[in-house]
């Protein structure tokens, strides 16, 4: 049986056990990786440590700033950082990226982006990087003269030409650069698929129509099929109705919905295919390589419409009126 004396002693130590546990709780979450997503980051000549943990913290590479100045404080480095421009993140830990500042060793970014990434959300993900602005990219982007030297087309932007891959892009890369080296690596991919683009003088409206394959279809196996219902469709003359032109529409304006209304299918925009007949002016996406293989030759169906099942495929229509039912109960599905 514990005595008054052994449970006092146990009652006083116990608020100094809790506080000391909270303490090493709390150093091992501050030194533990913040992110895996890889990040640009600019060390300022005479830049000390406090402001630099202050920034290391809002771009999202450590959980306390408090601690990076500590830590710098007691290695006798909080104002001997190394000035340059570093690749952060990438799970580098609190001590991990002070004695990465510590060295000087400047190295490459890695940004990846996904098969069918816009345009937008392409440049957004190099300026979170923080390897350039995104106003920059922008204007650049969509520079029709800059866009022509890269591409050799007479297109709006560089919309589809970026192509969807892992890149390692050097620290002192410029915007030019940067966008450039997405470029020729689309070119380059082509050329290994044999893909000859001089060769086929509608390959920008391929490329059109390979956007929206993507966007319409999570597997690549069916594809073909798709491709293979917009070439029936605007052989017809139907409109293409495609949805993810209005959400590509909705990205630029307002921000994509879950769900599109009737109303959103009536907005006022060439790359509405709800309300235009033909392709959109441009692509809506940077798509991948099979899409575009898709549509180069689209196989010889009797598809005019398909309907997402609930598996994250489509599901096949030749006429109106069974794409309607079909439709109709994989609706009734959702509200089971």
């Amino acid at each position: 049986m514990i005595s008054k004396t052994k449970l006092k002693k146990i009652l006083i130590a116990l608020p100094g056990a809790v506080l000391l546990i909270l303490i090493i709780a709390f150093l091992w979450n501050a030194f533990l990786p913040l992110s895996s997503e890889q990040l640009a980051f600019r060390v300022q000549s005479g830049d000390h440590a406090a402001a630099i943990g202050t920034r290391l913290k809002e771009r999202g590479v450590i959980r306390s700033a408090w601690l990076f100045r500590v830590l710098a404080s007691t290695r006798g480095t909080d104002r001997r950082l190394i000035a340059g421009t570093y690749s952060l993140g990438g799970k580098h830990s609190l001590f991990q990226t002070l004695k990465l500042l510590e060295s000087g060793n400047i190295s490459a970014v890695k940004i990846t982006f996904p098969e069918g990434l816009s345009l937008h959300k392409t440049l957004e993900r190099i300026d979170r990087s923080g390897l350039a602005n995104y106003a920059e990219l922008q204007a650049l982007a969509t520079d029709t003269l800059f866009v022509r030297q890269l591409t050799g087309f007479k297109a709006k932007s560089l919309e589809g030409f970026l192509y969807p891959e892992t890149y390692f892009f050097d620290l002192a890369e410029n915007p030019r650069e940067i966008l450039g080296k997405m470029t020729r690596h689309f070119f380059k991919k082509l050329a290994e698929a044999d893909i000859d683009v001089v060769e086929k003088p509608d390959f920008y409206d391929l490329l059109i129509k390979a956007s929206i394959v993507e966007k319409e279809s999570m597997v690549a196996d069916e594809r073909p099929l798709v491709a293979s219902v917009i070439e029936n469709r605007l052989q017809k003359g139907m409109r293409l109705e495609s949805c993810p032109t209005v959400d590509y529409i909705m990205e630029r304006q307002s921000g994509k919905k879950a769900v599109l209304s009737l109303q959103d299918t009536r907005i006022p925009s060439p790359y509405n295919t709800y309300r235009n007949h033909g392709l959109p002016p441009g692509p809506i996406c940077n798509p991948s390589l099979s899409s575009i293989q898709a549509v180069l030759n689209p196989p010889k169906t009797d598809f005019f419409f398909f309907v997402a099942d609930r598996k994250g495929r489509n599901d096949f229509s030749k006429t109106g009126e069974e794409h309607m039912r079909k439709a109709a109960a994989y609706k009734r599905q959702e509200w089971e």
